[in-house]
């Protein structure tokens, strides 16, 4: 499902949980997002290609900007609240050469072990279902990967199937709308300042013309 947006209808979501605040990527994140996608214990079970230079990662992080104006969801940089920087991210994006929508997650090493891929997980699937009105969300992971497993169960989705996705042995989780269940978790939702996020978005696009066609990749 892809929900379309107007300029007039654009607001970005901001979303706060116990102890995370999701909101969106910036250029502020690069540092941190430059050691995510290099460290080698969290891309072991992760495409090669993941892997991004820090020019790389500076286009990525405009084109997840870029997203949300185009498609009405995205994926959000992860914070502890009250503190700007970003430990993670989490959202949606199309998989692997489907139209089917994924939910996926990552943080950096040092706030591994404390829930908030879960946490985080379970706050974009109540956006997703009771805001942009998903039908049904999938994940893929490894085999191997036992965390992603355990977070993709906390959420409530179930195993689905063994596949090959982003070239790699996978299996899918999925979850239907009919299934989801909220639960009782603190979970707000407020929606930035719109002159503010379309000026940004402006912005960004202008950047990219000179690079290549974002909805390209």
């Amino acid at each position: 499902m892809e929900s379309q947006t107007t300029d007039e209808q654009f607001h970005f979501p901001l979303i706060e949980t116990e102890r995370l605040t999701l909101r969106m990527l910036t250029a502020d994140d690069l540092d941190a997002a430059y050691v995510l996608f290099n460290d080698g214990d969290v891309q072991k079970y992760l495409s090669p290609a993941n892997r991004r230079t820090r020019q790389q990662l500076k286009v990525t992080l405009e084109i997840l900007a870029l997203r949300w104006k185009e498609r009405g969801f995205g994926i959000w940089g992860v914070c502890e609240n009250g503190n700007k920087k970003m430990i993670g991210y989490s959202g949606f994006q199309y998989l692997d050469k489907t139209p089917q929508v994924e939910i996926l997650f990552g943080f950096l090493k040092e706030y591994w072990g404390n829930g908030f891929a879960t946490e985080a997980a379970n706050a974009c699937l109540r956006f997703g279902f009771e805001e942009v009105r998903f039908k049904k969300v999938c994940a893929a992971t490894h085999p191997e990967n036992l965390a992603s497993r355990c977070v993709l169960e906390k959420t409530g989705m179930t195993f689905d199937k063994k596949s090959e996705y982003y070239r790699m042995d996978s299996i899918t989780f999925i979850v239907s709308c009919e299934e989801y269940a909220p639960g009782e978790d603190y979970y707000k939702l407020n929606y930035e300042n719109r002159h503010r996020i379309e000026t940004k978005l402006k912005s960004i696009h202008a950047n990219l013309n000179h690079l290549f066609h974002p909805s390209s990749i």
